[in-house]
């Protein structure tokens, strides 16, 4: 159970990389994926989409570079995103596209909304 939401992020990477999206485009397609409230270990619901170190996971998933997802009493939510990616990995222009696509994530919502209420 605790491991799905990382099955999910790698999956969904690997798939939109291999249909040839660019990182935003694939960035913007992990996220919706995972943009639910789920069940974590011990029962507790967490949104893993919402869970700090998202960016770098998905970085993480599309370059293949380790990934998990962990329990983080700290955390906002009570979970992180751990990776080991070399220290060039996640550069500000990365950064950049990840905001993009967090941006193009609410685009798509209000444009959803704005239909689905009209």
């Amino acid at each position: 159970m605790d491991i799905v939401p990382q099955e999910m992020l790698i999956a969904v990477a690997k798939t939109a990389k291999l249909d040839g999206l660019s990182p935003e485009e694939t960035m913007t397609l992990v996220f919706r994926a995972l943009d639910h409230e789920m069940r974590g270990p011990g029962g507790q619901r967490f949104n893993p989409a919402r869970t700090d170190g998202i960016g770098r996971a998905i970085y993480a998933a599309l370059f293949n570079y380790p990934l998990s997802l962990k329990v983080d009493t700290k955390a906002s939510n009570g979970f992180r995103w751990e990776v080991a990616i070399p220290a060039y990995g996640y550069s500000a222009p990365f950064e950049q596209m990840f905001v993009d696509a967090l941006l193009r994530v609410e685009q798509q919502r209000s444009a959803r909304t704005k239909v689905v209420y009209a």
